[in-house]
């Protein structure tokens, strides 16, 4: 799939303070209801389906706004620093945008009526800001990207904004791409079941929110559920083919199906259809438990995408579709010329990096893996030496020798060595002169007058002269 791509400094900026203005829109309104609201439940049951009236008028959020609040704060503060703000901007730029097209043209619709005229140009202006913001940021994550740059000064480690994006894990690939796939066709079969149900003429309301919408700002009830089985797909082929976007749009579209989900068990809850669920029909039964899978199979892709990747020079990053070692590669990795023409061989397709090619092999193709091999020795970062270990890259100081003590030097009988070395008759023994360890002097040392010179540390009686 190539080098990963990532986004320079100026767009990752310019990304975090784009989530922070549309979380900030999206924050004003939830305040502006919850102020409005009697108490402080009756708006989370108007977003779940179970409308409630607002004092002096109507609600203006929506769930949607609460998901998103919730995604722009994490997204806006990881893209400084993630290798994978690409993605995540390009994600929720995606999502804002899906959601809050519609309200482009119902707030301004003729059905539209009995709102006050302030509360609706403020809803007005808040769809059309959030929907520019959100495609001005698509064309700067679009345009912005770079390749990723591994290179880094010597003894420094490659920046986090630097590194390429992770991919998925094998295990988190399936298991993330089982689920969504999974939420995504339940969630389009429903869909596909109330057209048929309902008909043309009542289904395209819920497609276009004529007459069916319960707030301001709230999207078309089939809209945001086509909406949904389009990011559950998108996210689930990604991560099939393990591609760095998979982890940032298959969160995003996890959390929007996993507040979906919360939202409508909570209401069955609340309408006592959990406990009446055998008097329900067969219908009213899987409704209850498509909103009780959409709420664990959400979190659940959420949590396992939510693992950290795994950087494209990795070992084991092998899988379905990943890159395998040739003559060839290794070639273009370390610039010698692969063998060709008809005697030529090459490596064995299986294996690793480090195995030895067969006994055919023709000496080009074994200085091809010669130079392979010191090309990955070279790429693997050295442990830096103890300190007290010393060498000319890595200077430390070298402790000082031990000077030997006067004492331990030995001297033959009747010299005494001077400053300069040299030895010196008839001036007596050195008064640390002692005889070696385990001999005994038989006879004491003499001076040149015949006089007895005994070592402080002789403990041998001696005799005078005869």
């Amino acid at each position: 799939m190539g080098q990963g791509r990532i986004l320079n400094s100026g767009a990752r900026v310019f990304g975090a303070l784009v989530c922070a203005v549309l979380g900030l829109i999206s924050l004003g309104w939830i305040i502006h209801d919850l102020d409005k609201a009697d108490e402080a439940n009756h708006l989370w049951w108007t977003w779940a389906g179970l409308p409630f009236r607002a004092t002096g008028g109507i609600f203006g959020s929506s769930l949607l706004d609460l998901v998103l609040l919730l995604v722009y704060a994490v997204v806006g503060i990881t893209a400084l620093r993630s290798p994978a703000a690409a993605g995540a901007l390009g994600a929720v730029a995606a999502a804002t945008v899906a959601v809050r097209l519609p309200s482009l043209w119902n707030l301004n619709s003729d059905w539209l009526q009995g709102i006050p005229g302030d509360l609706k140009t403020r809803a007005n202006a808040s769809a059309w800001a959030q929907v520019v913001l959100a495609g001005l940021l698509l064309a700067v994550v679009a345009a912005a990207r770079r390749p990723a740059d591994l290179a880094a000064a010597p003894g420094q480690p490659v920046s986090p904004t630097d590194r390429p994006p992770g991919r998925p894990s094998p295990g988190a690939a399936v298991v993330g791409a089982l689920f969504l796939g999974a939420v995504g066709a339940v969630i389009a079969a429903w869909q596909i079941y109330w057209a048929q149900e309902r008909g043309w003429e009542i289904y395209k309301y819920l497609l276009t929110g004529k007459h069916t919408l319960p707030t301001l700002l709230s999207a078309p009830g089939a809209w945001v559920a086509w909406a949904a089985v389009a990011l559950c797909l998108a996210g689930a082929a990604a991560a099939l083919a393990r591609a760095p976007l998979a982890r940032p749009l298959g969160m995003v579209a996890a959390a929007l199906v996993t507040a979906t989900g919360i939202s409508e068990a909570s209401l069955y809850i609340k309408l006592d259809y959990v406990d009446h669920l055998s008097d329900l029909p067969t219908v009213g039964v899987l409704s209850v438990l498509t909103g009780f899978f959409e709420a664990i199979a959400g979190l659940i892709a959420l949590i396992v995408l939510a693992r950290p990747g795994v950087e494209e020079g990795a070992a084991g990053t092998g899988g379905l579709g990943a890159p395998r070692c040739t003559a060839a590669a290794m070639a273009a990795t370390t610039g010698a010329t692969t063998p060709k023409g008809p005697g030529a061989t090459t490596l064995r397709e299986p294996g690793a990096m480090g195995t030895a090619p067969g006994p055919g092999a023709t000496a080009a193709v074994m200085a091809t893996a010669a130079m392979a091999a010191a090309a990955t020795a070279a790429a693997t970062p050295r442990r830096r030496p103890p300190l007290h270990r010393w060498c000319p890259r890595h200077p430390a100081p070298r402790p000082p020798r031990p000077r030997r003590r006067p004492h331990l030097r030995r001297h033959r009988a009747g010299e005494v060595r001077s400053g300069s070395g040299a030895p010196r008759r008839g001036a007596g023994l050195c008064r640390y002169a002692a005889p070696p360890r385990g001999r005994q002097a038989t006879t004491a040392p003499q001076t040149k007058d015949g006089s007895l010179r005994l070592s402080p540390r002789s403990a041998t009686a001696v005799r005078g002269p005869a």
